[in-house]
């Protein structure tokens, strides 16, 4: 599976990417604001790119120009809402990556999947995060108290969600 933006490949994750996730998941910011395991190893890396497409998720590696920015992932659940997850390495945050990869992957699911809503939480405090989600036209519905595990530590997490009508284009 390939997704293509304005600038961006998504694609699955392969062989090829695990030092690469290796390394980039050694961000104590990208560990203290997701639920990637702390510490992270290589064999850590190694079962995201064995399970990227199994079972009910689809994860997409982030590339712009053919380097590799970060990863993002699409989260079908039996028993709630479908939810959105993403990670931006260090070298390419700041560049809107992240916001137009959201908003990508979220017209994928509500256009070829007829998704009715995508949801997005993260920990209270990730401020980078909510401003992804809020560009990409989710509403940011509230604070859930101790619902996100992280670093081994139960976190207050924001939660939103995303409506087909409110996706945002990006330009």
């Amino acid at each position: 599976m390939r997704l293509s933006s304005r600038r961006l490949v998504m694609r699955g994750p392969e062989a090829g990417d695990i030092d690469w996730v290796t390394t980039e998941l050694q961000d104590l910011e990208i560990q203290r604001n997701t639920t990637v395991p702390s510490p992270y190893a290589r064999a850590d890396a190694e079962r995201f790119v064995h399970n990227a497409n199994t079972g009910q998720q689809t994860t997409f590696i982030i590339t712009e120009t053919g380097q590799r920015a970060g990863a993002i992932s699409l989260h079908l659940h039996d028993k709630r809402a479908p939810s959105i997850g993403y990670w931006i390495g260090k070298a390419a945050r700041g560049r809107g990556i992240a916001t137009e990869a959201v908003t990508r992957v979220c017209r994928w699911g509500f256009e070829d999947l007829r998704l009715p809503i995508i949801t997005w939480s993260a920990n209270v405090g990730n401020e980078a995060s909510r401003a992804v989600a809020v560009k990409g036209g989710f509403q940011v519905e509230g604070t859930l108290r101790l619902r996100s595990m992280s670093q081994g530590a139960l976190r207050d997490c924001w939660v939103g969600s995303l409506l087909p009508h409110e996706l945002r284009d990006i330009p």
